[in-house]
C-alpha cells in the first residue's frame, strides 16, 4: 500500500472516530422546557375585580418575558443554561382564607410551583403563611398589615407599605387643609383598621377631632347608607374611607345620598372604577392618596414609562382598567423569575428568596416602580406615593405621602 493510500485511509478513520465520539456526547438542548408560576387570588365573589386583575397582570407579565425575557434577551426565562417557558397556573380562592391554603396545597402539590403570587387579604396571608415554608413555596402576599412581615417567615415577601405608616401624614396633610373635624370608616380586616385608628390618633395628636370611627365588612356589607347618616348627624368636614376600591364608592355614594356635603379622603385603592361609580364631579375637594393612577392621569411623570405602556397593554387585552394591585403583582412577576436567573435555579427556594432583592437592585428589569427594593424583613419599598386634590373633575398635586425607610426596617 502507497503512503498516500494509508494516509488517507488513516484520515478516514480518524474522522470517522471523531464523528463517533460527537455523538456520543450530550447535545446541548435549545427547547424550552415550561416553569410553572402560580397566582391565588379571587377570581370570583365580591372582590373579583381585584382577583381577576392580579391574574390578568401576572399572565401578561409572564407573555411579555415569554417573547423578550426578563432583561431583553428572551425569550423566556434563562436558568442554569436552559430556557423556560412561563406558564401561569392559578386557583380561585373566593376571598375566603380557608380556600387560600387550600390553593397553596394544590399549585405546589400538583404544578410544583416554587412562587405564587397571592392571596389578597391579610387574613389570607396569615393563614398560608402557617404552611408555606413546610410546603416550601415563596410566595407575595398583598397584606397592608404590619403584622405580616412581622412573623418570622423566611419565605415570604409583602408587597406593599403597612397602611398605618401612611396614616401620619394623611393625618397631617388634612390639618394643613384646615380641616379639623373628621370621621372614619374601615374595613374590619386588620390592616386597614389599624390604618383608620393610627390617622385618628395623629389627628387628635395634632388638634383636629375624630367624631365617628366605624368598621365593616366591606367584602359583604352592599348598603352604607346607616353609617352614613350617622357620620352626617355629627357634622365632620371629612370622611376617611379606608377599604377596597368598589365599598369605597360605594360609601362615598352613600354619604352623597343622605345629604352630607362634606370632604371624603380615600386611599390608595382608589381608581377608575371608584371614579366611574361615584364621578369625581361629586367629589371636588375630596383627597385622594394615589400611587398608579396620579402615573396614568399624568404620564409625563411617569419618567421611564413602563407604567403607562403595562396599563395601556392591559386596556388593549382586556378591555378594562386594572384594580391598583395589578401593578404590585407586575413588579413581583419579573422579580421573581429573575431571581431565579440570577440564583441559578428554579426548584431551591431557599436561592430564589435571597436574590430577589438583587434581582430589583440590579435596576435592569422592566419594572413599573423602578425604584423597588426588599428590605430583610421581606417587605417591598419604594413606591412613590402622592395625595392629590380633586378640582374640577382633575388630581392636582398635593404633595408626596413619604414612609421613611429607616420606620420601616
Amino acid at each position: 500500500m502507497s503512503k498516500k493510500l494509508r494516509f488517507l485511509c488513516l484520515s478516514i478513520v480518524l474522522v470517522s472516530s471523531l464523528v463517533s465520539w460527537a455523538n456520543a456526547q450530550p447535545k446541548p438542548t435549545h427547547e424550552m422546557k415550561t416553569l410553572k408560576i402560580g397566582v391565588i387570588s379571587p377570581q370570583s365573589g365580591p372582590i373579583a375585580f381585584y382577583g381577576m386583575s392580579i391574574l390578568r397582570s401576572v399572565s401578561l407579565t409572564a407573555k411579555n418575558i415569554n417573547e423578550k425575557g426578563t432583561l431583553g434577551k428572551g425569550p423566556g426565562v434563562l436558568v442554569g443554561g436552559q430556557r423556560y417557558k412561563l406558564e401561569v397556573v392559578s386557583y380561585d380562592d373566593m376571598g375566603d382564607p380557608a380556600k387560600s391554603i387550600a390553593g397553596m396545597r394544590k399549585l405546589v402539590e400538583m404544578y410544583k410551583v416554587p412562587v405564587i403570587l397571592g392571596p389578597i387579604g391579610t387574613p389570607h396571608t396569615w393563614a398560608c403563611q402557617v404552611i408555606n415554608v413546610q410546603l416550601g413555596v415563596v410566595f407575595l402576599g398583598m397584606s397592608a398589615s404590619d403584622l405580616s412581615r412581622k412573623k418570622g417567615n423566611p419565605f415570604y415577601i409583602q408587597d406593599r407599605t403597612p397602611g398605618e405608616y401612611y396614616g401620619d401624614p394623611m393625618a397631617q396633610a388634612c390639618i394643613n387643609k384646615g380641616y379639623r373635624k373628621a370621621c372614619v370608616l374601615s374595613d374590619v380586616s386588620e390592616a386597614y383598621t389599624s390604618w383608620g385608628k393610627r390617622f385618628k390618633e395623629k389627628f387628635e395628636n395634632l388638634g383636629g377631632e375624630v367624631l365617628g370611627f366605624e368598621s365593616a365588612d366591606t367584602k359583604t356589607t352592599t348598603d352604607f347608607h346607616s353609617i352614613m347618616t350617622n357620620f352626617k348627624a355629627k357634622n365632620p368636614e371629612i370622611i376617611f374611607v379606608s377599604t377596597y376600591e368598589e365599598p369605597s364608592a360605594l360609601a362615598a355614594r352613600h354619604a352623597l345620598d343622605v345629604g352630607y356635603q362634606g370632604r371624603f379622603l380615600f386611599n390608595t385603592e382608589w381608581g377608575p372604577k371608584g371614579e366611574n361609580m361615584v364621578g369625581l364631579e361629586n367629589l371636588d375637594g375630596s383627597l385622594v392618596h394615589m400611587t398608579v393612577w396620579y402615573y396614568v392621569k399624568y404620564p409625563s411623570e411617569d419618567k421611564r414609562g413602563y407604567l403607562t405602556a403595562f396599563i395601556k397593554q392591559y386596556r388593549d387585552t382586556y378591555k378594562e382598567d386594572p384594580a391598583t394591585p395589578a401593578a404590585h403583582t407586575q413588579t413581583a412577576t419579573y422579580m421573581f423569575v429573575r431571581a431565579m436567573e440570577i440564583a441559578g435555579t428554579a426548584t431551591d427556594v431557599y436561592a430564589i428568596r435571597a436574590a430577589c432583592p438583587k434581582a430589583l437592585q440590579e435596576d435592569k428589569l422592566p419594572l413599573v416602580y423602578h425604584q423597588t427594593d426588599v428590605l430583610k424583613n421581606g417587605l417591598m419599598y419604594g413606591m412613590r406615593d402622592v395625595l392629590t386634590e380633586i378640582r374640577g373633575g382633575q388630581y392636582k398635586f398635593v404633595q408626596e405621602i413619604i414612609v421613611p425607610r429607616e420606620l420601616l426596617e
